[in-house]
Order: structure tokens, then C-alpha cells, then sequence
């Protein structure tokens, strides 16, 4: 069994659940994937021509308008923005409650199991490199993070069967004309994301293993193939896959609203 990672001789990745050469060459390919097709977008929304110029901006030029363009009413209408029309979706809430219920449980339950991964592998780094500590660090944070992985993971669970039942059975010819933009590929392959996930849960539990350092889990466990598969998938499709699916507007749409300043 590899025992992790060392680098500048401190060992990280010492607690995953699969072998870590796996793990940071599914990342490395999966982030290059995200910049490339996020660098793609950007080119697309670079090719036009700006009042005052007179040839396209390109893709940095159209990263620094969206920037510029976010903050040009001040921070106090960007953080107005940010909360009320981004975070809680105030205009679909007046309009549509269901909807609004829907992106609210995929967009939250996206979000939160993204934040506790980027927490988690901060930890992962901090621990011995800031606190000079061993494995122990990050499995405490791990550990503490379980309970919230569980809720953003039923949320998300909660918001795609919506959008499935919504899809299915509700007929209203707005609903249909919206449900057309729905990107039947993102919403199974989330849903293959959470099930093997809580799955992969379950055979840890079944087998009473705990994060610990990998020469102390069961061989059964360490590399087991559902475990496997949900780490590469995930990785894979929600990061790789994004800038490719029509689900790309979870991030363009709050971008048009804070350039937008929220519609004014």
C-alpha cells in the first residue's frame, strides 16, 4: 500500500481511501480540463467589441471587463447583490416557489460539498506543513466536516429529484420551454456522484473504518472499487465536465447578475 505523498519531507495524502497517485493524476487532468474549457467560454465572451476599442478584447480582456463591471456600482451593491439574487435567488423566489426550491437544494448542496472539499484539503496541506503535525490533524477535520457533507449531500439529492419530477410530470408550456435547458447528462451524473458517494459511506460503516493512516485500513477497503470509482468520477465530472455542460450558467448566471448589478 503507498503510505502517501512526501514533499520537502512532510507526507500528505497518507489517510486517503485510494492510492494517491490515482487521485492527484485524476485532479491534475480534471483541473487542466476545467481551465482549458473555462479559457474556451472566456474566448467566446471575449470576441466581441467593446464600445471605445476596436478590435475584440480576447479572454483576459473579457475576465477583466467581468471583473471591473462587478464592482463598478460600489462593494455595498455587489455584497447586495451577492447574497440576495446569488446566494438566496430572490427573483426566482418571487416568481416561481418550486424553482426556486429546486436550484436553491443543487446550487447550495453543489456548493457546500465543494467548500467542505477545499476545507478538507487545505487541512490536508496545513497539518503538517503550517502546524507541523501528522495525520492526526487532518483526520479531526475530517471527522468534524461528516455531518455537513451528509446534509449538502441530500440537498443536492433533494434538488435534482426535483428537477426530475418537475421534468417528468409537470406539463405547463413555461415549465417544458425551461425544462428543455435542463442537462439530462449533469443531472444523472450528479446523481452517480451522490449515490456511490453515501455508498461508498455505507461500505465504511459496514466495515467500521475510520480515517486512519492507509497500512491500518482493511486491504478489502483501501482501493475498493466503488470507493475508486466515485473519487475519479467525481473529480471528472464536476470539475472537468463543467465548462462543457450546460450547467456552466450555476456560474455564469450569478456572474450576469453581478455585472448586471442584479438586473438594474
Amino acid at each position: 500500500m503507498s503510505e502517501g505523498l512526501e514533499i520537502f519531507g512532510k507526507t500528505v495524502f497518507d489517510t486517503l481511501f485510494i492510492d494517491y497517485r490515482v487521485m492527484v493524476v485524476v485532479a491534475i487532468i480534471s483541473v487542466l480540463l476545467f481551465l482549458v474549457g473555462m479559457y474556451i467560454q472566456l474566448s467566446k465572451w471575449g470576441r466581441g467589441i467593446p464600445e471605445g476599442t476596436t478590435k475584440p478584447v480576447g479572454a483576459f480582456g473579457a475576465l477583466k471587463f467581468i471583473i471591473s463591471a462587478m464592482f463598478a456600482k460600489g462593494v455595498g451593491k455587489f455584497l447586495e447583490v451577492l447574497v440576495l439574487d446569488v446566494a438566496f435567488q430572490r427573483r426566482t423566489f418571487k416568481r416561481r416557489k418550486l424553482e426556486w426550491l429546486m436550484h436553491i437544494l443543487i446550487f447550495w448542496g453543489w456548493i457546500g460539498l465543494l467548500v467542505l472539499t477545499i476545507v478538507a484539503a487545505a487541512a490536508e496541506f496545513y497539518g503538517p506543513f503550517i502546524k507541523g503535525s501528522g495525520p492526526e490533524f487532518f483526520i479531526s477535520v475530517w471527522q468534524s466536516l461528516e455531518g455537513l457533507n451528509d446534509l449538502f449531500g441530500y440537498m443536492l439529492v433533494a434538488g435534482i429529484a426535483l428537477a426530475i419530477i418537475r421534468r417528468l410530470f409537470f406539463k405547463g408550456t413555461d415549465i417544458q420551454a425551461r425544462n428543455a435547458d435542463i442537462d439530462w447528462i449533469l443531472i444523472i451524473g450528479l446523481l452517480i456522484v451522490v449515490v456511490t458517494g453515501f455508498y461508498a459511506q455505507d461500505i465504511r460503516v459496514a466495515q467500521d473504518v475510520s480515517r486512519v493512516v492507509i497500512s491500518d485500513y482493511p486491504p478489502a477497503f483501501f482501493n475498493n472499487f466503488t470507493v475508486l470509482f466515485h473519487e475519479i468520477f467525481t473529480l471528472l465530472f464536476c470539475v472537468a465536465y463543467l465548462p462543457f455542460s450546460k450547467y456552466l450558467h450555476m456560474m455564469t448566471a450569478p456572474l450576469t447578475l453581478l455585472v448586471n448589478h442584479g438586473g438594474e
